[in-house]
């Protein structure tokens, strides 16, 4: 499947899990720069903002680090500067036609910590000198230690 056909399966299923919980979802313009689906939880009258991150199995998945198996989703630069309490991430995992993918809920800052730390990490462990690029990945384990996957719950509280 291509990228766009991916990003935009992967904004469906999540529109269909918001949906499903009883909240008022909705996909923006594809105008609407870091923000894919705005969130309302009406009994609460609270706004969310969600950007939703596709990747297919066989393309960024279950790659190894070391001994550890992860999920992974390309990111850029930008993403270093993000602090929004009201932004989260959905990293969507597409696992086979069949299958419901696997949704890992995250808040910006939290992904913003990770992608710059992770940066730093790869630039200070290089044997040669690489130049800087705009390229960053964010990163789940497959045991998900930080209980990312289904946390739907930030949406509902």
């Amino acid at each position: 499947m291509n990228k766009s056909l991916t990003g935009l399966a992967g904004e469906y299923y999540v529109l269909a899990q918001l949906t499903h919980r009883g909240l008022v979802a909705s996909l923006t313009l594809s105008t609407t720069k870091a923000v894919d689906i705005l969130v309302t939880n009406q009994e609460l009258n609270k706004l969310f903002k969600v950007e939703v991150k596709t990747t297919e199995k066989s393309a960024y998945s279950e790659r190894h680090l070391g001994t550890t198996r992860f999920w992974m989703w390309p990111m850029s630069k930008n993403h270093e500067d993000i602090f929004d309490d009201k932004l989260y991430y959905c990293f969507v995992a597409l696992i086979g036609i069949d299958k419901l993918p696997r949704f890992f809920i995250v808040l910006s800052s939290d992904v913003a910590k990770y992608v710059r730390k992770e940066h730093e990490y790869y630039l200070e462990t290089r044997k040669r000198p690489v130049k800087e690029t705009s390229i960053r990945k964010f990163r789940i384990p497959i045991n998900d230690p930080h209980g990312y996957e289904n946390n739907w719950e930030v949406f509902l509280s």
